[in-house]
Order: C-alpha cells, then structure tokens, then sequence
C-alpha cells in the first residue's frame, strides 16, 4: 500500500506557512515545516513519499541525550582505541553541557555552530576541528540508529588548518638526543622510535614475547585493550645495536618498557622526553616526531611508498605520501635536479648577448610615451 504525505496550509500571524504530514512506522503523525512556497511543498511532497516508500523515511525514535550519550559510550567501547573513545566521551559531555541538550532529536545546526565556536575560543583550532568530527561521526550513528532524521552537524565545516612545518630530526641531532638519555630504558625508546616508526603507545605496550633478539624482529600487535591505530599488525626489523640494548633490560617483567617497579611505563613520558631533549640542546621536538624522521628518511632515501606504508603501519597511502611532498628541501632540490633542461639554460646562458636589463627599461620608456600619444 502506498503510504501518502499531505500538504498543510497553516496560517500565522502575519502570513502562512506549509508543513508536510505523514503518519510514520508505529501510526504517530510527523510534521515537517517547509515554508510559504507552495511550489517547494509540492516537490518535497513527492520526495517524501518516495522516502517513505522505500524505507529512507523512518519513524524517528524520541531518546534523552543524556541516554544516548550512556548508549554511545557502551556501544563504541571496544571498537575505537582508548584514546579516541576518551575523546569521543569528552565531546559528547562538552557538547551537552554547552548546549543544555535534553532531548537527541532537539539538536539543530545552530547548536552545532555554537559548540564549534566556543571550542575554537578556547582551545587550538586543530582540537576544535578534532571535536567537531568526533560529534559529527557520533550523530551519524545516531542516524543509523533510527534517533535522527537527519545529521544536524553534516553542513557545519571545519576550518582549514594553516600547514605545520614538519620536524625530522637529522642524524647529528638524533644522535645528541641518544647521549642526552640517562638511561637504558629511555635509549631503547628513541632508538625505537627512529628505526621503527612505532607509535608511543605501541612502543609503551610492547611485550616481551613480541620481541625476537636472535633474529632481530618485533611484532606490533594487537591486543584486548590495546588496538593498533589501522588495526593491522606488522612485523618490523631491530638493529643490532637496539637488539644489544634490549638484551641489557631484559627482566622478569611482561612490558620491554616500565617502570622502577616493573608496571606499564605511562606516566610523565612526554615531560621526560622534553628534558631529554632540553639536555641535548637541540630545537624542540616531540616523540611523534621522531616516527616522523623514522618515515622522511625513508622518503629521502627513495625507498617506494607502499613499502613505507606498511612499515609505518598506515590505513591509507594518502598519508604516506605526504610526507614525499613535505621532506627536507634538499630532497625536494635533488628531485627538481633530474630535470632534463639544465644544459639547454647553460647553453643559453653563455652564448646569449642581447639586450642588458638597462638597455630593455630604456627601450620601454621612449616606446610608451610615443605610443600612448597617437
């Protein structure tokens, strides 16, 4: 049976209005306001029925925010990395205590707006733009799930983000940095980091028996409570200084890398690396850039991209190949030097004896006046 939208002329005030009527899937009758263009009425009409009609137009099922919010977190958890499911727990609380959202089906664009614009006043743009994408792929589930008609964040943008410069180390400062470690542990983790390309977190969960000193191997894998970023696991060389290394930090423990009392090493790593760094005296970087230098050499060295991706252990090539467009300049200058025309300009440039640049302005300045005056 074909199931109808009806037009609705409603009068206001000081004009009308037209709304769209369609009883949805448990018989309740949903209304949708259009505006005063009957003729628009008439064309959404008919896609309406066709939405209907097909299944696209489903009954919109009323749900607390404060519910769906519980209901995301439970759902999403063991599907997204622990960092992304904290980021998705602070956005989703952020959200409903700025906009005091009671209802799911409440929320509009200009909410989403207004929670994009009090996140860029306080924060950097690149958390603002990380807040507004974690909103916009929840409400999406939200979608899916049959509590939203519509994602009311699909049309609110994200501000483009001016290009950072990218920081790789050189081999001196690398170098610098490995001196500047007071001690074993924390040398395994930049030599890691550099010769890897493993992510702090992967490096953090390391485990003794991913680790193979005689064949000098690792494995990244993943595990219950920790997932590989591209969920994928890849097998990765050591060299043999950092197979030398391991071999000194060898313990009873489960984790390669700990603490003084043998527990997962988490705590104040970032700020031990930054007086690492402050001790070698070298420009600041953080321990993401030294995965970073792991893949520019890589680049610099001409290894093929899809090699590096799958050491890197990226989800997309896209991402790989930015950073051949982003290496040092004296790889890009190498690149520009393959050019096939260096000759030509030479020869040019030597056998060429016109005009100087002098001569030319001269040429120009008595050309013109006599020109402009016929």
């Amino acid at each position: 049976m074909w199931r109808r939208v009806w037009i609705w002329k409603r009068t206001l005030k000081k004009d009308q209005t037209y709304c769209l009527r369609w009883h949805d899937e448990t018989g309740r009758i949903r209304t949708e306001t259009v505006g005063p263009d009957k003729r628009l009425a008439e064309r959404l009409r008919t896609r309406r029925e066709e939405d209907l009609n097909s299944g696209r137009l489903r009954g919109i099922r009323k749900i607390a925010y404060e519910t769906f919010q519980n209901e995301e977190l439970e759902a999403m958890n063991g599907r997204l990395a622990e960092s992304s499911l904290e980021s998705l727990e602070r956005t989703l609380a952020g959200f409903g205590e700025v906009c005091k959202v009671k209802w799911l089906a409440d929320v509009t664009p200009a909410m989403v707006e207004g929670f994009f614009s009090e996140r860029l006043r306080c924060g950097s743009l690149a958390t603002a733009n990380k807040y507004l994408r974690t909103l916009k792929a929840s409400l999406n589930r939200a979608v899916r799930r049959g509590y939203l008609e519509r994602n009311p964040a699909s049309d609110v943008k994200q501000v483009r983000e001016p290009e950072k410069e990218l920081r790789v180390l050189t081999p001196q400062e690398v170098g610098r940095l490995l001196s500047a470690c007071q001690s074993v542990r924390w040398k395994v983790l930049v030599a890691l980091a550099v010769t890897t390309g493993m992510r702090l977190n992967e490096m953090l969960s390391l485990r003794w028996e991913d680790v193979d000193v005689e064949t000098g191997t690792v494995w990244v894998r993943n595990r219950p409570g920790h997932l590989t970023k591209s969920r994928r696991n890849r097998i990765l060389a050591l060299v043999p200084a950092i197979c030398t290394m391991l071999g000194r930090v060898r313990h009873d423990g489960q984790f390669v890398l700990h603490t003084q009392a043998g527990r997962l090493w988490r705590n104040n790593v970032q700020r031990g690396f930054g007086a690492i760094v402050k001790r070698a005296g070298i420009p600041r970087c953080t321990l993401h850039d030294l995965r970073r230098t792991f893949i520019s050499h890589l680049a610099m060295a001409g290894v093929n991209e899809a090699v590096v991706k799958e050491l890197a252990g990226h989800a997309a090539i896209s991402t790989t190949l930015r950073y051949y467009t982003r290496i040092m300049p004296q790889a890009l200058r190498s690149a520009q030097a393959r050019l096939p025309f260096d000759g030509i300009l030479r020869d040019i440039s030597d056998t060429y004896h016109g005009p100087s640049d002098a001569e030319d302005e001269e040429t120009v300045r008595v050309i013109i006046p006599a020109f402009t005056g016929t």
